[in-house]
Parts: structure tokens; C-alpha cells; sequence
């Protein structure tokens, strides 16, 4: 019955690059109206939700958008970063066998007992933040599941992925299928220029995901939810905001002001929070019985950017003007 519930919830939540974007400003005394389209590749226009899309709140600017299918895992790319990302957006997971040499095959039954690990949605300064968590000195293989494809089906083929040396140029890694065919290694140089190095397994290259980190504030995208008690469900797919806490991108939640009312002067009266999920998923809700989604009117965000500027911001719709869902539509002014 929990894995019943479980592929009901993924079901139901599932379902490329461009120039830099100037958005039409809506101006209202100030106040800025957008709408994201998270599926604007033509190619993949039948797949809802395929685009993850990097935002500018002082330009109003979307910055880049890149298909989440294009890459598997992330790895932190400044001079003592060592932690490693998996494709939430895809709902990708990670088991890890202790004292298991590269070499030995892996086989279906070895790890269908093992516990599966999902990224923290929180971020990587979180304790657990990753699922790969903290491999340095340990002598572990890492198995991952690749998760879902745009079109819903999973992947297939898992990875076996072993870290052999981190430090403040470079990753080196080595990874194959389970039965040790398809044998890659990599070094992954750093170059600061972004949060995370992102690597497919599709082509075994590194992808350009990421716009350079000083240039964008929220993202639009899915991402792995985790429930805090985890019966019966684990975690689940969620479409949602995340925001560029790894450049000091900080996020308030409020819902005791009207949004017209918030002004700089009240800044002091918010507890900020550096989580990358704070403005995340549920400033809308599901409805079971309309199968539809509606916007919780009484959710404000008070959003400090890099360069310690305030924004106040909230939802109004989540379909576009044909009725069509993946539409985030907000509005948001400076302070």
C-alpha cells in the first residue's frame, strides 16, 4: 500500500540553453508582475517542467534556463568544496556500500536492502546535506539511481561512482555500470566561476548548467522533497523556488502582513533564513478533487540578494493565460 501511495505522489508530481532573457516590466508604483515558463524548449514542449530557470530579482531577468535532464551530479566547485549533488529535479538517490572494492560487480539484490539517501533540500551546509554525505577517507561505493526521465519512465541503468582524491583544484572520480562495463574516470577541475561542476552520464561530460553565481538569485525548478516523518512516503517530487543561498541569498516567510504594507523600515521585524528551500513548494496547493492547483494567498517573501538589496515578493497564479499549469506567476517590488 506505501509503494501504492508512494508512485501515486510521483505521478502526480512529475508529470538548453538561452541568451540572457529581459523580462517586460509591469510597473504598479513599483511593483514588478512575471511569469516563468518552465517548459519553454520547443523540443520538449509535451514534458511539463523540464526547464529549470536561474532569475534575476534586480534586473528582472531571466538569467539562463538549462533542461534539468541534462546532467546527474553537481560537484561544489570552490577551493575547499568537496561535497557532492545529485539531480533532485530528476528525483535521483544514492545508496552506499561500505568497504566495497570498485571492481567487485554489484548486483540488484546487493543493494535492494540497503537505505536510499536523497539530497537535503535545505542545501549542503545542512548536517546530511548530501546524500553522498562526507566520503573522504572511507573506502565506500556509491550506487545511483538516475531517477525519472521527462516523460515520467525511470531510468533503468544505475552508476557506480567511487571519489579517489578531492582538494582545491580538482575531483578525481571513477564511475561505470554495475557489472563493470562503461568504465569512466574523470578529473573534475574547480573553477569558482559557479556553485556546482555538473556531470552527465548520458554523453560523460561536464555540462554548462549554471549561470555564474554572482548573477542570479532564485531558481524555478523541481526538486526532491523530504518528509520529516517518513511514512509512508519518503520523499516525493515538488515544483518549487530554491533560492542562491551559497551567495549569501537569504529568504524571510511571512503571513502576518498584507504585502502591500511590507516596507524596508519593517527588514528588522523578519527572521531570515539561509535555507535554499525557505521560499520553496507550498505557496500553492493541490486540490484532490479539482485536480488543479491554487495559490495560498497569505505567504509573503522578504528576499535580501548579494548585494544587500530587499525585495518583497509573492505568488499569484501557477497557470498562464490559457489555462496551461508550470506557468509561476509573482509579483515583487524593492524595498
Amino acid at each position: 500500500m506505501k509503494n501504492i501511495i508512494f508512485f501515486f505522489f510521483v505521478f502526480i508530481l512529475i508529470s538548453c540553453e538561452k541568451d540572457e532573457l529581459a523580462i517586460d516590466k509591469v510597473d504598479r508604483g513599483g511593483l514588478i508582475s512575471t511569469e516563468i515558463n518552465l517548459q519553454s524548449n520547443p523540443n520538449y514542449a509535451q514534458y511539463n517542467y523540464h526547464n529549470q530557470v536561474f532569475f534575476n530579482l534586480d534586473d528582472n531577468t531571466i538569467v539562463k534556463e538549462s533542461l534539468k535532464k541534462n546532467w546527474d551530479i553537481g560537484f561544489e566547485n570552490n577551493n575547499i568544496g568537496w561535497r557532492i549533488i545529485l539531480n533532485s529535479s530528476k528525483f535521483g538517490d544514492v545508496v552506499e556500500i561500505e568497504n566495497q572494492n570498485f571492481e567487485t560487480e554489484i548486483t540488484a539484490n546487493d543493494i535492494s536492502s540497503l537505505a536510499k539517501r536523497w539530497d537535503r533540500p535545505e542545501g549542503i551546509n545542512y548536517e546530511y546535506g548530501t546524500a553522498i554525505g562526507d566520503y573522504r577517507g572511507k573506502n565506500s561505493v556509491y550506487v545511483i539511481n538516475r531517477g525519472f526521465k521527462l516523460n515520467g519512465n525511470p531510468y533503468t541503468e544505475k552508476k557506480k561512482l567511487i571519489i579517489s582524491e578531492v582538494n582545491d583544484q580538482y575531483y578525481s572520480i571513477k564511475y561505470s555500470n554495475l557489472n563493470n562495463t562503461n568504465v569512466v574516470e574523470k578529473i573534475i577541475y574547480k573553477d569558482y566561476n559557479t556553485n556546482f561542476k555538473y556531470l552527465s552520464f548520458e554523453n560523460d561530460s561536464l555540462i554548462n548548467i549554471e549561470p555564474q553565481n554572482t548573477k542570479w538569485d532564485i531558481l524555478f525548478t523541481q526538486y526532491t522533497h523530504l518528509f520529516e516523518n517518513p511514512d509512508p512516503i519518503p520523499s516525493y517530487l515538488v515544483t518549487g523556488v530554491l533560492t542562491n543561498y551559497l551567495n549569501n541569498v537569504t529568504v524571510a516567510k511571512d503571513t502576518s502582513y498584507e504585502f502591500s504594507e511590507i516596507l524596508y523600515d519593517d527588514i528588522n521585524l523578519f527572521q531570515f533564513s539561509e535555507k535554499q528551500n525557505e521560499i520553496g513548494y507550498n505557496w500553492k496547493v493541490f486540490d484532490l478533487n479539482s485536480f488543479s492547483y491554487s495559490i495560498n494567498p497569505e505567504i509573503n517573501y522578504i528576499i535580501k540578494n548579494q548585494d544587500n538589496k530587499y525585495f518583497k515578493l509573492r505568488f499569484i497564479d501557477y497557470y498562464n493565460i490559457s489555462g496551461e499549469i508550470g506557468y509561476p506567476t509573482f509579483e515583487f517590488q524593492e524595498l
